[in-house]
């Protein structure tokens, strides 16, 4: 037997014996890695910091303050990069710290105006509820009876249970949690702060950070598999980095001009209904209708009526931002289609919760575009991707455009080429040392 082949059946008896031990110790390990991730969360939080700074910092450092590099004083050229990371940091904590103080004070204000009119609103949902349940669903609701009332016997109607009962149900379910959510809150603002902080150092240190990586990746790994490596890691950085700018900048958009639009029309609690819609957009494919459905009801109480004509407002806007504004800022970044899309957000949603449904599009995107590749290669060393002819262009909902990246024109994968060559060679020349 070969040595080769005697390691292989070792990795393959071992492979197994993990794998066994695993099943029947699956909670155990479940419960490992749930530590593991408490434990890395600030770190989780400041890698996502920095990543979101890095392009702001970018732009500092290289456009902005690009002339301290060719200063003749080497003082000058070393405060480049860290006036680039104090200047990235004070503007994008400014402009949340901005916004924050100028849109909480009204939030505020709405919810007090919500709460101290809610008597009213709830008054007039009521005579228009009776109403219509009396002239359009031939449901008898006396209209002497409060609100409570009206709405209990809605609820006997469809659940056959009262809604004391549904209410009470739900305190018990939440009420024990109480102090446990005290203590999520105060973990949560811990690791928020000390994202920030392992943020600052992440960005600070970033070149050496990602030269090391490089480095222990090409000494891990056999050479055969460091282009496939580095070429992942690029796609990666590329879909997360653009799908995520987009959908940021998209989600300002769409919450202005909203804002914009029921201020021109009037509608009530404009600004705490457009602050839902923007934050909600993040979320691809079912943010719109996320945000839309409690927009909806809030307005359904106040006047029921504007309700209507918000919904009718909240389509036509959501019909510019998908047809207009989402291609515009958007482009062809992520370069899969609706269904896919759609595909992503269900099951990362399903596994993950709302963080899933956001980080799901560009990492589906990138198993995509790899197995994409993969796939006709295959085709082209069988010679039969000629046969298949074009992709068709006859569906309903069709492609949008995209660009190929061949990762091997890129710089990146040129100079990780020759590094792995010099490396050879070294390695080579050491042997050959050593033989002498």
């Amino acid at each position: 037997m070969s040595k080769k082949r005697f390691k292989q059946i070792v990795i393959l008896i071992a492979l197994g014996g993990l794998f066994l031990f695993l099943k029947d110790n699956i909670k155990y390990a479940f419960d490992a890695i749930g530590l593991v991730f408490i434990v890395a969360m600030p770190f989780i939080i400041g890698f996502c910091i920095a990543f979101l700074i890095n392009k702001p910092y970018m732009f500092f450092s290289d456009r902005v303050l690009k002339k301290m590099a060719e200063n003749k004083f080497q003082l000058v050229q070393k405060a480049r990069k860290p006036l680039a990371l104090v200047l990235a940091y004070l503007v994008v904590f400014g402009i949340i710290a901005f916004l924050i103080t100028i849109i909480i004070p009204q939030l505020v204000t709405s919810f007090n105006t919500l709460a101290g009119n809610f008597s009213n609103y709830a008054d007039q949902f009521k005579d228009w509820l009776v109403s219509v349940c009396n002239d359009y669903l031939n449901i008898e609701l006396k209209e002497d009876n409060d609100l409570f009332a009206v709405i209990n016997n809605l609820v006997k109607i469809i659940t056959g249970g009262e809604l004391k009962a549904f209410v009470t149900n739900i305190a018990n379910t939440f009420g024990p949690d109480l102090f446990n959510t005290a203590v999520q809150f105060t973990t949560n603002v811990y690791n928020a702060v000390m994202g920030i902080v392992i943020s600052f150092y992440f960005l600070a240190c970033k070149d050496k950070l990602i030269y090391q990586t490089k480095k222990f990746t090409i000494a891990v790994l056999p050479e055969r598999m460091l282009p496939k490596v580095f070429e992942i890691a690029e796609l990666t950085n590329q879909k997360f980095g653009r799908f995520i700018y987009g959908r940021i900048i998209d989600s300002l958009i769409m919450g202005m001009l909203c804002f914009i639009g029921m201020s021109i029309f009037r509608f009530d609690y404009a600004l705490l209904i457009s602050v839902i819609i923007g934050i909600t957009n993040v979320i691809p494919m079912f943010g719109p209708v996320i945000g839309a459905v409690p927009s909806v009801l809030i307005l359904l109480i106040v006047n029921p009526l504007e309700a209507v004509w918000f919904t009718i407002f909240i389509i036509v806007l959501q019909q510019i931002d998908g047809n207009l504004i989402g291609p515009k800022v958007m482009g062809s970044s992520i370069g899969i289609s609706g269904f896919w899309i759609m595909a992503s957000v269900i099951l990362g949603g399903g596994l993950f919760g709302v963080v899933g449904m956001f980080v799901a599009v560009p990492l589906f995107a990138v198993i995509y575009v790899l197995i994409g590749s993969s796939v006709n290669k295959r085709l082209k060393e069988k010679n039969y991707l000629q046969n298949l002819g074009e992709s068709p262009n006859t569906d309903i909902i069709s492609d949008t455009k995209k660009t190929h990246i061949d990762f091997k024109e890129t710089k990146l994968y040129k100079t990780i080429k020759d590094n792995v060559k010099i490396t050879s060679k070294k390695g080579e020349h050491h042997h050959h040392d050593d033989d002498k």
